[in-house]
């Protein structure tokens, strides 16, 4: 320890005369007590502080009692609970009394601070693996001891409620929970955390995932859950239904079409969550939400839901089809597909749906809708209203919820029951009534809902009983609302995906001339349309959303547009979205590039609102900014169909809008720079799919449109997207326009476009052969990526950089920046992105023998390969298994695998011509046996073979595979020329020069 720091600690502010002498006095006495017991040497002055030497015979307690507390808590998230609490228990017994007693000053108080925490939290670990293995009545004379002693700690608290209710005290449960609340009501002005209020309305309703009261626990372990799947188990207990429940598992179980229909409100989502939550049956269940979906976008809510949405592709690997991707990673997974709020996309949903029933025998899919499919094959199952009993545990069940004093066993009361009955037993109407139980009594509540029955029957004869019902509850809430809670409403039913909680608190609430700004807290308000069960949350990744129910978000757009405020909240909308989406794209090139990607995938569907706003009230101009602005994020998030396709709308809307308008209007340079920027991302998209066509006539307008712009800012950047667009082209004078397009763009603010198009100079000079500017180039780009902290384009340019160096054998060099490179790109989530890094990592073992590290990161590609059904991953990962195998000799191993590759018609025609060249390697020309094959495919003849793989090199887009395989080509012709019953294992050829590199990566 530095002398520095021991001065501190010793003195504080205390200031020894003379620190530095004081301090040798007191080591000074140190030594002299270690002498006189023998033990001269322990104590040595190094490097300005002294060091305390230990001897094997030594114990630090402290380090033992972590070390337990650690090997304790890695045992209980394993689940051997009996073990985790004999560990945890031993690391307790180390306690002998106070920490650190008779020791004062800042420092012991800091480390007496943090060692006893580590204590409860041990302590508490210990409870709960004790509570696993059914111990809850030896426990609660334990805990109530703790809660005592800690009467604030909720955790310690929610294990006494849990080992109460298991030893059949409910009540005394309950009561805990209360006294607590109390406590925390006087003591702190706080409320309960939100884990310890679930864990009170568990026990209220004898929730059954709790297990039951008077039994052992149920352990976490034993209930049935899927292995695959995005399917979130429910928060809060399941109410009633029990028979109705049943039968749908059951339908589920043996059909392969059910779909749930009923009116909104009555409960179909809620219903089947749980049904799908108690399946166990192994199936992997993927739930769809189409509350968000928009027209045509029923596809890429699946592939979104499955993780198929990245489409980015080889240049010589054709565009991908979405549904043939689903179909081939469905027809490898036992699954269960739940299609929830149909209602609005029927037509598109049910061609999917038929199309999955007649290609995936193994599929079996669900659906949520107000209206059937009307598909063969379709069982519907209808889901009435709660009978009026359940219904009113439901009643009571929410209303304890709001007002903890309101009794549970009001449920049985003739009055409440009654109540449910004329509610038509409709669970969103039921809660919604009970949300009033702070302020009304049950009489008063049936009195008033009683006096809008009355006005809907006279007004809405025509409509079903059951709508006016709903619409009556609906009716009643909004009037008892506040103006603020009207219009916090209001603003939320715009937004279809619901509102972020930092969105929440940086609103205004608007107001007009009239009328002052209204300074309400819109999160307070919020907090309060939540009780009032007109708003839920739902936890995310990044914090808490609020979200409206279907029904109630259709009445309250309703109620905006019979007050008149429907244009004004609209303005409001569209304003955040162009101002979230300009914070964002700032936000991009920096350290918050994985927080923002996050978040605009949180808001896309919010933002696809507001874009198709725009375009329908004449504000296509807005739509063109906002759409322009996303590009990016839809190429780093993967997401590139669904770019294209808002792209392509946005500019379709745009150019009928010119066409319609009278006469010449020339854009504003606002615009100018949307449009071209829509023309550069069409571009870039497309070619990333591999649509190239599609690409040259978007960079075909693009030029057109920057040079006539009179925006100053496109005389700098067009140039460098024209140069760009011009190599993806293959045309002629591309190292001139390169020049000169980063002659004027540097020393600008546009570095994000200068990284771009260093990037793209580095590739061209690696395909004409010049390494030395490629290395340059790459460099350059990893320069302005780091002035300007954009991970993507630094893991681009360290790619690219590293490519040079292999290109010229600087191997150990390439492995290093593209480890970096691996690592960013896995710190972002960008899977297909990392894994081709990590294919050239792979490659590089197999050249230099490491055989253990290349088949881990083969197994880690071949996952994600899996996962995002990759054709040409999966392909080059089998191609680098085949040069393994062979080089290991096991040669009838390597054909298999290459003739997997070889045959398979969804191998890309590049991973097709290696896994050909190494079959013929692989096989002399000599075996007889080659030639006869059972079941062999085409060219099993080695020379056959090879003539096919010379055509298909002929036949490649990308110059550097093309060459490459020239190389292998013309390398493994000369080989069985001199030595014609040869085997040549590829795996020889990897490390040797010129590179074959991208042959295999």
């Amino acid at each position: 320890m530095q002398s520095e720091t021991l001065i501190d600690e010793l003195w504080g502010e205390r200031a020894a005369r003379n620190p530095v002498n004081a301090l040798q006095v007191q080591m000074t006495k140190l030594r002299t007590s270690f002498a006189a017991r023998g033990e001269e040497g322990r104590l040595e002055m190094q490097s300005g502080g002294y060091r305390l030497i230990l001897s094997e015979h030594d114990r630090i307690d402290i380090v033992e009692f972590e070390n337990h507390i650690r090997r304790g808590r890695e045992t209980l998230g394993q689940g051997n609970y009996a073990e985790a609490e004999e560990g945890l228990r031993d690391a307790l017994a180390l306690w002998r009394g106070p920490v650190l007693q008779d020791m004062t000053g800042f420092v012991f108080d800091a480390a007496r601070t943090r060692l006893e925490e580590l204590r409860l939290t041990a302590h508490e670990d210990a409870i709960t693996a004790g509570m696993k293995v059914g111990k809850a009545e030896d426990l609660v004379a334990e805990l109530s001891h703790l809660v005592a002693e800690h009467p604030l700690r909720e955790r310690s608290r929610g294990q006494l409620m849990l080992a109460l209710y298991h030893c059949g005290r409910q009540a005394e449960a309950l009561e805990v929970f209360r006294n607590g609340r109390n406590l925390l009501d006087s003591e702190l002005g706080l409320t309960p955390s939100p884990e310890l209020d679930a864990l009170h309305v568990a026990i209220l309703s004898h929730d059954p995932a709790l297990g039951k009261p008077g039994g052992r626990p149920r352990d976490a372990q034993q209930v049935p859950r899927t292995t695959e799947g995005n399917l979130a188990v429910p928060l809060g207990a399941f109410v009633g239904r029990a028979d109705m429940l049943r039968s749908l598992r059951e339908e589920i179980g043996r059909r392969r079409l059910v779909t749930t229909v009923g009116p909104g409100g009555v409960g179909k989502t809620r219903l089947t969550l749980e049904a799908l939550s108690q399946l166990g049956d192994g199936a992997g269940v993927w739930w769809i939400d189409l509350v968000t979906v928009g027209k045509d976008g029923v596809l890429s809510a699946l592939a979104a839901a499955l993780g198929l949405s990245e489409s980015s592709v080889t240049a010589d690997q054709r565009p991908l089809n979405p549904l043939e991707r689903i179909v081939s990673y469905l027809r490898e997974h036992n699954a269960i597909l739940a299609f929830d709020n149909c209602e609005h996309v029927l037509d598109e949903t049910a061609l999917v749906v038929r199309k999955l029933l007649e290609t995936c025998p193994s599929a079996t899919i669900v659906a949520t809708s107000r209206e059937p499919l009307n598909t063969a094959g379709e069982v519907l199952f209808p889901v009435e209203p709660m009978a009026p009993e359940e219904a009113a545990q439901l009643f009571a069940l929410r209303a304890s919820m709001i007002n903890p004093s309101f009794d549970q066993e009001t449920a049985k009361d003739r009055e409440v029951i009654e109540l449910c009955r004329r509610l038509d037993g409709i669970p969103l109407a039921v809660e919604l009534a009970a949300a009033h139980v702070r302020l009304l009594s049950v009489p008063e509540i049936d009195r008033r809902l009683n006096d809008r029955f009355a006005l809907l029957v006279k007004g809405e004869r025509t409509a079903p009983k059951r709508h006016r019902t709903l619409r009556a509850v609906l009716d009643w809430s909004y009037a008892l609302l506040s103006a603020s809670e009207q219009l916090v409403l209001g603003e939320l039913a715009l937004r279809v995906a619901g509102c972020s909680i930092e969105d929440a608190e940086k609103a205004v609430l608007p107001h007009s001339e009239s009328q002052p700004e209204d300074t309400t807290d819109p999160l307070l308000v919020l907090g309060q349309l939540v009780d009032k069960s007109l708003v839920f949350t739902v936890r995310t990744a990044d914090g808490t959303r609020f979200q409206m129910l279907e029904t109630v978000r259709e009445y309250a757009l309703a109620q905006l547009e019979a007050e008149g405020n429907l244009p004004s909240a609209q303005d409001r909308f569209i304003a955040w979205s162009l101002g979230f989406v300009r914070q964002g794209h700032k936000g991009m090139p920096a350290p918050e590039q994985a927080y923002w990607s996050r978040r605009v995938a949180e808001e896309s569907a919010n933002l696809r609102v507001a874009s198709e706003l725009m375009t329908r009230t004449a504000r296509v101009t807005d739509a063109l900014r906002l759409e322009s602005t996303l590009g990016y994020f839809w190429y780093i998030l993967g997401r590139e169909e669904e770019g294209i396709d808002r792209l392509t709308r946005t500019l379709d809307a745009y150019d009928t809008a010119v066409r319609a308008s009278s006469g010449h209007r020339r854009p504003t340079p606002e615009e100018e720079w949307a449009l071209s920027y829509v023309f550069v991302w069409l571009a870039w998209l497309n070619h990333v799919a591999g649509r190239h066509d599609m690409a040259l006539k978007y960079e075909e307008r693009y030029g057109d449109t920057w040079r006539r712009a009179s925006n100053p800012d496109l005389a700098v950047v067009g140039p460098v997207w024209e140069a760009l667009h011009a190599r993806l082209a293959a045309g002629e004078g591309w190292e001139a326009r390169f020049a000169a397009a980063d002659a004027g763009i540097v020393g600008t603010e546009f570095g994000w476009d200068r990284v771009a198009l260093h990037y793209a100079w580095s590739t061209y000079c690696l395909h004409a052969g010049d390494t030395d500017a490629a290395r340059e180039h790459a460099l350059i780009g990893i320069e302005v990526s780091k002035a300007i902290d954009d991970p993507i384009t630094l893991s681009v340019c360290l790619t690219a950089c590293g490519d040079a160096e292999e290109s010229v054998g600087e191997r150990e060099a390439a492995r290093e920046l593209w480890s970096e490179a691996c690592d960013v790109l896995r710190s972002m989530g960008a899977r297909s992105r990392w894994a081709y890094r990590a294919l050239r990592l792979a490659f590089l073992d197999v050249g230099e023998g490491l055989i253990d590290s290349a088949d881990e990161r083969l197994t880690e590609v071949e996952r994600v390969a899996a996962e995002l059904v990759s054709y040409d991953l999966r392909a080059a990962v089998a191609n680098l298994r085949g040069v393994v195998l062979a080089g290991q000799a096991r040669f009838d191993e390597s054909e298999t695998v290459f003739r997997e590759v070889w045959s398979s018609p969804t191998s890309p025609r590049n991973r097709k011509a290696v896994a050909g060249l190494a079959l013929a390697a692989c096989v002399p020309p000599s075996r007889p046996e080659s030639r006869e094959r059972p079941g062999s495919s085409e060219g099993a003849d080695p020379s056959g073979i090879l003539g096919e793989v010379g055509r298909l090199t002929d036949l490649l887009v990308e110059p550097l595979t093309r060459n490459a395989l020239g190389c292998l080509l013309a390398d493994l012709t000369e080989r069985r020329q001199a030595e014609p019953t040869r085997r040549h294992p590829l795996h020889e050829r990897l490390s040797d020069s010129p590179s074959v590199l991208a042959a295999f990566c």
